[in-house]
């Protein structure tokens, strides 16, 4: 234990004599730390959770290519345009 106590009395001792140093190496760690933590929360937000709908894999989005080769999506035409299906009833 004493090993370990003059081990860092003899660190806080190099960092206060090279600041300089020590607010680099403190900025890299915060940096490192906060893109990791921003790029787990997105991952997490669109690879690991689920949709928030029932039924995630039934979700449809409907086009259609227009004669001039355009794609005219239903959301253009129809605000509510994120359909998705339902069972078929009495079959």
């Amino acid at each position: 234990m004493d090993t370990w106590v003059r081990e860092l009395r003899y660190g806080w001792r190099t960092l206060t004599r090279s600041r300089g140093f020590a607010a680099i190496a403190a900025l890299t760690l915060a940096l490192g730390i906060g893109a990791s933590t921003a790029i787990f929360s997105v991952v997490d937000a669109v690879l690991l959770r689920s949709l928030p709908y029932p039924d995630p894999g039934k979700i449809v989005r409907l086009w259609e290519l227009t004669p001039a080769g355009h794609r005219l999506q239903l959301a253009d035409l129809w605000p509510s345009a994120w359909l998705h299906r339902s069972p078929r009833r009495g079959c």
